[in-house]
């Protein structure tokens, strides 16, 4: 098929949605809504990897709850924080929630995101919607929830609202984290969605802008972290970084640089 940016398009298709494509250029395979942005990438010698600089941000959530077992992701994508997860807690179960079924078949059959794992449970649907009811049902308690909900144009709307992020701190445990990949260039929508997301979560938040990239992770969390927990946790993440093979350590120095404003409440220094 055709060349894409010196790659193989192995698969095109268009819905309602939208354009996807599928493109393999060398051992890596990318997602593609029809435009040049990357939405998710994947070795095809190590599918679990993760090989974009944002999702391996988006990890930083691991420093404050380093052993999750109970995860929600709004917005699949390829899978690539799914299988990193799957792949590294064994013991976790993951729920997805993705507005497009063409991705969620897309991701089963080009990226290996597993069919029949009873550790995971895709859902077609809204992801304002299924924090919503997990909220108003009170079914669920996350110890991570993960928020990549974009398309060709932006971040899907309906989870930038007030009451997702209200949702989201509901449905969260008591040592749970919410990561959510922000685009910093559109600086209206990102003051927007942190002024939301610092209202539903007290102000436990802290920004972590991905290096070379316009992605800011913003880490909203139910707890504080205080300077004795502080003191303990360099050790330990960088037994984390080894065995995940991510670059925690950084984020962690880049964490407590870029959010000063907020040391006293989160990382005491």
């Amino acid at each position: 098929m055709r060349l894409y940016y010196g790659g193989v398009v192995v698969h095109q298709a268009q819905s309602d949605e939208g354009m996807i494509e599928v493109v393999d250029l060398g051992d890596t395979r990318s997602m593609h809504f029809g435009s040049l942005p990357r939405q998710s990438s994947m070795s095809l010698k190590t599918p679990h990897s993760l090989e974009l600089t944002y999702t391996q941000a988006m990890m930083a959530c691991l420093i404050v709850n380093p052993n999750p077992q109970k995860i929600l992701v709004v917005g699949l994508g390829g899978g690539s924080l799914v299988k990193f997860l799957l792949y590294h807690f064994p013991e976790c179960h993951i729920d997805v929630i993705e507005y497009r079924q063409d991705v969620i078949d897309a991701a089963q059959s080009y990226f290996n995101v597993p069919k029949n794992d009873p550790r995971l449970t895709i859902h077609h649907g809204d992801g304002y919607l299924f924090a919503q009811q997990r909220y108003f049902q009170d079914e669920a308690q996350y110890d991570l929830l993960l928020v990549d909900a974009y398309d060709h144009v932006g971040m899907a709307a309906s989870v930038g609202v007030q009451a997702f992020f209200d949702a989201c701190a509901g449905i969260l445990s008591a040592s749970g984290v919410m990561s959510i990949n922000l685009w910093g260039s559109d600086r209206h929508l990102f003051n927007q969605s942190m002024t939301r997301i610092n209202q539903s979560f007290d102000g436990r938040t802290m920004v972590l802008p991905v290096e070379n990239k316009g992605n800011v992770i913003a880490l909203a969390m139910k707890q504080i972290v205080t300077q004795a927990h502080l003191k303990k946790i360099r050790s330990r993440v960088e037994q984390q970084e080894s065995q995940l093979n991510i670059d925690l350590l950084r984020s962690l120095q880049e964490l407590m640089r870029q959010n000063r404003s907020f040391i006293s409440r989160l990382f005491s220094v």
